[in-house]
């Protein structure tokens, strides 16, 4: 979808949807203040000077004053924070609406002389799930929730766990671990600097299965069946061979009706959401992983406007949304497998043994990927055991522990 008709914003010199700027925002103006020039005038006593300059002085501060309005209204900041996906399906979005928002707003209201308004665009409104990343380096949103699995070129360290699939599907695991990572190698920092961008950070979500139009038990049911997955999670299905199909949440309702794919890798939650179950009845829990790629970032230029202490309370609102991410993530993936059995779908687990074969097959496109990274100039091997390692340390019992070579 679109943007909507952007306007330009005089506080903070970025776009915005004119309607919802109040009047008071419209276009202010002022003038300077003259001092004048001194030179080649003949001395003055000194009391004289000492009278001119609180003269002077006086007329500073009047001016001062007259200027003090508009410095006040510059102190109001309007932003616009944008996703691809709607809110309530998914966690990442959800708590941007339920918990960082809001957040945000009432502590700077409370906390500062300052206060912030959102412009919340989700689910394409703004900007769609392949435009969220440009449109907020080109200053178009200044608030970017961003799904890295669409962006598998510019974004690519960022999809880290989906190219390490079967650790752990628990978010309170592999949010922190992936947070770590985050902290001990500055590149996924960095990736965002050439975008115009500040990585701000990210929650974990649940584990991925498989919802089917079809009943099945082992990998060998799998060999030539259309799959759609997001990008990165595509190579999830090569090694049971599978036939791939690039997709996402939006069109995955019609073509599980149409026969485009008789199956989709997807959360459960989303898949009762969307309510995928009427035309796909059968959904496995693979044990895929939870991962961490929706970052959340910041426009720099529309960063650089906000006073440190906005930025200071931004900064701490951060865990506490990832926190809600997991939490939310952690309660949906139980009561959403439940939801799904009540709608007439049949819900399974994958048979452990199957799901060590799955992960033993797929060991050398892990090593590829961490391949990938040391060609992009990262040290992707280290990575790459570092997270094994502390995802283990933080309680991950994964089905088959990869060797990266």
């Amino acid at each position: 979808m679109s943007a909507l008709p952007l306007k330009p914003d005089p506080l903070h010199n970025v776009g915005v949807a004119y309607e919802h700027v109040p009047l008071a925002f419209q276009y202010l103006t002022h003038s300077g203040i003259n001092n004048g020039n001194d030179q080649g005038e003949i001395p003055m006593p000194s009391s004289i000077q000492i009278v001119r300059t609180a003269v002077f002085a006086g007329t500073v501060a009047v001016g001062m004053a007259a200027l003090q309005p508009l410095a006040n209204a510059a102190d109001n900041f309007t932003m616009r924070i944008a996703a691809g996906h709607p809110a309530a399906p998914l966690s990442q979005v959800n708590q941007l609406q339920k918990t960082f928002v809001p957040n945000v707003t009432k502590r700077v209201a409370a906390e500062t002389d300052h206060t912030i308004r959102f412009i919340e665009g989700y689910g394409g409104t703004i900007a769609n799930l392949f435009e969220v990343l440009e449109s907020t380096q080109k200053g178009l949103v200044d608030f970017g929730s961003i799904c890295s699995c669409f962006e598998p070129t510019k974004l690519f360290v960022h999809n880290l766990n989906y190219f390490t699939p079967f650790i752990s599907g628990d978010p309170k695991i592999m949010g922190p671990t992936t947070r770590q990572i985050h902290k001990e190698f500055d590149y996924f920092s960095k990736n965002f600097d050439q975008y115009n961008q500040i990585f701000l950070g990210g929650g974990a979500v649940d584990d991925y299965g498989l919802g089917t139009t079809f009943a099945w038990s082992k990998m060998s049911d799998l060999k030539g069946v259309k799959i759609g997955a997001a990008g990165p999670n595509l190579p999830w299905l090569d090694f049971a061979g599978a036939a791939k199909v690039q997709t996402n949440l939006n069109e995955v309702y019609n073509a599980l009706q149409s026969g485009v794919y008789d199956g989709v890798v997807i959360f459960p939650a989303p898949y009762f959401g969307f309510k995928f179950g009427e035309v796909a009845k059968y959904y496995t829990t693979m044990g895929w992983g939870s991962v961490t790629a929706y970052p959340l970032a910041v426009n720099k230029d529309s960063w650089a406007k906000l006073p440190a202490s906005v930025q200071k309370i931004i900064r701490e609102e951060i865990p506490v949304y990832e926190a809600a991410i997991e939490d939310e993530s952690t309660i949906k993936y139980v009561t959403a497998l439940e939801n799904l059995k009540k709608q007439g779908v049949t819900v399974r687990d994958l048979d452990p043994a199957v799901r060590r074969e799955m992960a033993q097959a797929i060991e050398p496109w892990v090593n590829q990927k961490a391949q990938e990274y040391e060609a992009a100039g990262v040290p992707g091997k280290a990575t790459f055991r570092r997270l094994i390692e502390l995802a283990q340390e933080n309680g991950a019992k994964p089905v088959h522990i990869y060797t990266i070579k």
